[in-house]
C-alpha cells in the first residue's frame, strides 16, 4: 500500500466511525475538545457494494476489490487514531452475501479494528439513536418515526424520546432496487410501478403494527431524502418532504426518460444513479404508513455509533471546523 503523505495525523482526542454501507463507504473523524465534538474530516466513496450481488447473493470480485481499495485509503486515516477510539461496522450487503467472509477477512487485514457486522435490528436501533441524540428536541418528544433507505435495506423505527420501541430492517434498498427495476436505466411508468408495488408488498407486512404505535413526527436522513431536501432548498422551499413533493420529482424523472438524461435543479450528480429506486421505496413508505410529511434528521447510523463511542453525554452536536 502506498502511503499518501497528505493524510493528516491524529491523536487520542480523535474518534473515528467507519460505515461500510451497501451504497457508500463512509469515514467520519471527529475531535473531542473540552466537551465539544468537532468534525475534522469526512471521506465518502460510492462503492455500491450491493450492485455486486448476483441472483444467488454471491458478491463478485469487482465489488470486493472496490471495497478493499476504499478501505486501504481509510486505513491510512485511521493509522494514528487509538484503536479504542475507532468503531467499524458493516450493514445489509454483507449480511446478505453468502461469501461475506471473503470480504471481511481481507478487510480485517487492512483495518486497525475488526469489522462489526450489524444485524438488521442493531442497525435500526443505532439509526434511531443517531436521530434522537442529534435532534433539537432531544428526548422530550413523545413519539417519532425514523426511516432510513440504504443500498440494500430500509430501516423503520418508532420510538418514544430516546428509546426505540419497535424496529425492523427490510431487505429493500436503493441499489438493489436499481438493479432489479431500473437495470435498463429507463425512467418509464412501468419501471416505477413495478418498484413501488414490490416495496409496498414488503412494507405492508409490518405497516399496521407501526401505524398502531403512532407518532408526532417522521424523520429521515438517508441519501434519497437528502437529495429531495437539496432539490427543495434549491427551489427556496422548506425542506419538508410530502407525497406531493415525491410525485413531482417522480414526474420530473419520467420526463427525463433515461438515467443519463436526468437534470433536476439542485440534484447533485452523485445522487442521480439511485434516486429513482430510492424514490419508489419512499413513495411506498408514505402510502403504507400514512405519512403526511417527513423532516430531515441530522443524525443516523454514524452519529449513533459516535454517540456510543464518545464519553457519556446526553446529546450530540457536531461542530463543523
Amino acid at each position: 500500500m502506498t502511503v499518501d503523505n497528505n493524510i493528516p495525523q491524529y491523536d487520542n482526542s480523535h474518534y473515528a466511525v467507519v460505515d461500510l454501507g451497501s451504497n457508500s463507504f463512509h469515514l467520519l473523524i471527529t475531535q473531542l475538545i473540552n466537551d465539544d465534538v468537532y468534525i475534522v474530516n469526512k471521506v465518502k466513496q460510492k462503492v455500491r457494494l450491493a450492485s455486486g450481488l448476483d441472483s444467488h447473493n454471491i458478491l463478485n470480485q469487482e465489488a470486493i476489490s472496490r471495497g478493499l481499495d476504499c478501505l486501504s485509503l481509510f486505513a491510512q486515516h485511521l493509522a494514528s487514531i487509538p484503536p479504542s477510539n475507532i468503531v467499524i461496522v458493516a450493514t445489509a450487503t454483507l449480511r446478505i452475501a453468502k461469501n461475506a467472509q471473503d470480504f471481511l477477512q481481507a478487510a480485517n487485514r487492512i483495518l486497525p479494528q475488526p469489522i462489526n457486522l450489524l444485524s438488521g435490528d442493531q442497525e435500526a436501533h443505532t439509526i434511531y439513536a443517531g436521530a434522537s441524540c442529534t435532534s433539537s428536541s432531544g428526548c422530550s418528544l413523545d413519539n417519532r418515526l425514523v426511516l432510513d433507505i440504504g443500498g440494500a435495506s430500509t430501516e423503520l423505527v418508532v420510538g418514544k424520546g430516546c428509546l426505540a420501541t419497535q424496529a425492523i430492517s427490510l431487505n429493500i434498498g436503493c441499489v438493489s432496487y436499481k438493479k432489479q427495476y431500473f437495470a435498463d436505466n429507463l425512467l418509464h411508468e412501468d419501471n416505477f410501478n413495478r418498484a413501488i408495488t414490490a416495496a409496498t408488498k414488503e412494507i405492508n407486512t409490518i405497516a399496521q403494527s407501526y401505524i398502531q404505535q403512532g407518532w408526532q413526527i417522521a424523520m429521515g436522513s438517508s441519501g434519497t431524502m437528502q437529495a429531495l431536501a437539496e432539490i427543495l432548498t434549491y427551489q427556496q422551499e422548506e425542506a419538508i418532504i410530502t407525497l406531493t413533493v415525491l410525485e413531482d420529482v417522480k414526474s420530473k424523472l419520467m420526463h427525463c426518460h433515461h438515467m443519463d438524461k436526468i437534470e433536476i435543479s439542485g440534484l447533485r450528480a452523485d445522487r442521480i444513479p439511485v434516486l429513482a429506486s430510492g424514490l419508489c421505496i419512499l413513495i411506498a413508505l408514505f402510502h403504507c404508513l400514512n405519512i403526511k410529511e417527513l423532516v430531515i434528521s441530522t443524525g443516523a447510523l454514524r452519529e449513533g455509533l459516535l454517540f456510543s463511542l464518545l464519553p457519556e453525554r446526553n446529546s450530540l452536536t457536531l461542530i463543523k471546523q
